[in-house]
């Protein structure tokens, strides 16, 4: 009987292991702790964020979500609308600017040796989810807790050196 029991247990053991997915490095909640923008001078550093405004990634199961405020100052609030449903131009303009530095992007994740390809599902900016190639970034990992997200020598003009570090 022990060794029926036994014999049962391992099976079941077994059953959930081959189930069980693998977890990759990415998988998991992140932060931008440091933004390395880009520079006008190809042979220069551009400036260093260190204390960026509040994101979050997320990466799980082949899928992420991230949602961050660009720049280096908290969003300005914006005072209520006399009336929500005809806004003047200037509340047209103040409810603009807070807005353009939310971004805001869900979709699918790949690896493929050191490279990150994400394809937006949904996004704010809609030139995400059109983009034909997906987002492509380099990515090298310091320890289980800090990735550097890269980008390719076609937009390292345009696009900062993005350090992550995990939240969870």
């Amino acid at each position: 009987m022990n060794r029926y029991i036994l014999s049962l247990v391992f099976l079941v053991l077994l059953a959930s292991t081959a189930f069980a997915q693998t977890k990759t490095p990415f998988e998991g909640v992140w932060k931008i702790s440091e933004q390395i923008m880009p520079s006008t001078k190809p042979a220069e550093r551009g400036a260093v964020i260190t204390n960026p405004q509040p994101s979050l990634i997320i990466f799980s199961r082949g899928y992420y979500s991230e949602v961050f405020v660009r720049g280096e100052k908290p969003r300005a609030a914006v005072a209520p609308a006399k009336d929500p449903q005809n806004l003047t131009d200037d509340e047209k303009i103040a409810r603009y600017e807070q807005w353009r530095q939310f971004a805001a992007n869900a979709g699918t994740y790949q690896i493929k040796g050191s490279t990150l390809i994400r394809r937006s599902i949904v996004a704010k900016n809609v030139n995400l989810m059109t983009r034909g190639t997906g987002h492509i970034q380099e990515f090298k990992f310091e320890g289980p807790n800090t990735l550097w997200l890269i980008p390719t020598v076609d937009e390292s003009t345009i696009e900062p050196r993005i350090k992550l570090t995990r939240l969870e």
